[in-house]
């Protein structure tokens, strides 16, 4: 098998710029034998008849969709998918279609398996592919309890339903929030001027200070995705957590939530990802993020293109 790509540009694609580079390199190479062997094997064992791309992974298209919109860079992409070991280890499916679509940009560093992100730019709307990849495009060396074992060289069924504007994934997660009131019959919930819906717990004391730019506010706090009552980020210990509200490296849920509290209240604002922590980047299966977060593989928890929950309590303003 020929490698159209270079190797050290893929070294960078692959793990970044190392301080150990021959070393680097050397691992890689072996990675890429080892995988490549192990694909190969798995497809004429198999007799699948499957392209192989330059970077490695192999596809086939199941389900074609001539009348389907070519994926292009920067599309926001809504898939069904099964991910599996090449030796039929299920990881993940997510394939039952009267659910919503998952979605992840279709950009540098937008998925985690890669090579599914990869080959969106391959494909249309509507069509299946089935994709064969080499740990390197996939997992690499990490694991996860018994679902997900180092190397792993997988098979992936995905697909690639829908592309969405900007202003769909507004609606989108508007309808989201809608539906999570509705279900869990909340009550009093009011939808701000930035689209944010907030509702007060507690009251504050009758004689305080309201926030306004510029002041330093201490609150306690949990942050959850609306499909889980675990927090994925909480305040710890007896000390608040506190901001200046106004700052502009603050994440703006903060600026536009901790504006016009008293001290002692309570609020929980459901948040738009838009106004949240931006766009994230996306991880299957949903179950290792949190994983992936704490050993530093991630620098965001929080998923992309779904509104998360603000629990706050105010308790100082200066």
């Amino acid at each position: 098998m020929i490698r159209k790509i270079a190797l050290p540009v893929l070294v960078v694609l692959l793990f970044g710029i190392a301080g150990c580079f021959p070393k680097v390199e050397s691992d890689l190479q072996n990675a890429i034998n080892r995988d490549d062997r192990l694909l190969a094997d798995y497809l004429s064992r198999n007799n699948i008849n499957a392209i192989e791309t330059q970077l490695g992974y192999f596809y086939k298209k199941e389900i074609p969709n001539e009348t389907g919109n070519q994926i292009i860079n920067n599309d926001i992409v809504g898939v069904y998918y099964e991910i599996r070991t090449i030796d039929g280890q299920l990881i993940e499916a997510y394939t039952d279609e009267s659910k919503s679509p998952r979605i992840y940009k279709h950009s540098e560093g937008g998925l985690i398996p890669r090579a599914i992100n990869f080959a969106s730019g391959l494909a249309k709307t509507g069509e299946t592919f089935m994709l064969y990849i080499p740990s390197y495009l996939a997992y690499q060396e990490y694991s996860y309890q018994q679902l997900i074992l180092p190397n792993a060289n997988l098979v992936v069924k995905v697909k690639y339903v829908e592309t969405y504007t900007n202003d769909e994934i507004k609606e989108i997660e508007n309808e989201m929030i809608l539906n999570y009131i509705s279900e869990k019959n909340l009550e009093g919930f009011v939808k701000t001027a930035d689209s944010i819906y907030v509702k007060t717990i507690k009251e504050g004391e009758a004689g305080s200070k309201v926030t306004a730019n510029g002041d330093i506010v201490s609150f306690t706090y949990k942050l959850l995705q609306l499909d889980s009552e675990s927090p994925f980020a909480q305040s710890t210990g007896t000390t608040p957590f506190q901001v200046t509200v106004g700052t502009e490296s603050n994440q703006k849920f903060l600026n536009l939530s901790l504006k016009g509290l008293k001290k002692g209240q309570e609020i929980e604002a459901i948040i738009p990802s838009r106004l949240g922590f931006g766009l994230t980047v996306q991880v299957y299966p949903l179950v290792i993020r949190k994983d992936l977060f704490e050993k530093g593989y991630i620098n965001q928890i929080a998923r992309p293109f779904e509104p998360i929950i603000f629990r706050v309590t105010v308790t100082d303003i200066r």
